[in-house]
């Protein structure tokens, strides 16, 4: 279950140049199919805008800090959630200090960058 957790979390066999690629194989099959030369354009367009993603993040991959940097910011408040959730309240084995109002706003800032960009990044 941690193996599932930790696998999702750090992008899993399913990672964003794998995701890339899927869209890429979907904006050319769009250009192939293309009935008039708006569409086809169109998916010219798309095509373009992913491949420069594409360049982008296997640039951005090859560098072996920067790949890490997002989830070291979150682990910390992945495991601090957790064990409040798993330990705390379903176990019923714990109790967990509160956080400080400046981490909690830190917390809400990093889980934002992850779920609140998600959409923007698979456009």
């Amino acid at each position: 279950m941690i193996g599932n957790i930790l696998s999702w979390f750090f992008g899993g066999s399913s990672g964003p140049l794998e995701r890339l690629a899927a869209e890429l194989n979907k904006a050319y099959e769009v250009k192939l199919k293309a009935n008039n030369n708006y569409e086809r354009i169109e998916a010219e367009r798309q095509i373009v805008i992913l491949q420069a993603r594409q360049a982008v993040l296997t640039i951005e991959q090859k560098k072996g800090l920067t790949c890490w940097i997002r989830p070291a910011f979150a682990l910390p408040f992945v495991f601090y959630n957790f064990k409040i959730i798993l330990w705390d309240k379903i176990l019923g084995l714990g109790i967990t200090d509160d956080l400080p109002p400046s981490f909690w706003r830190l917390q809400m800032i990093v889980f934002g960058a992850y779920f609140l960009t998600r959409p923007l990044e698979r456009r």
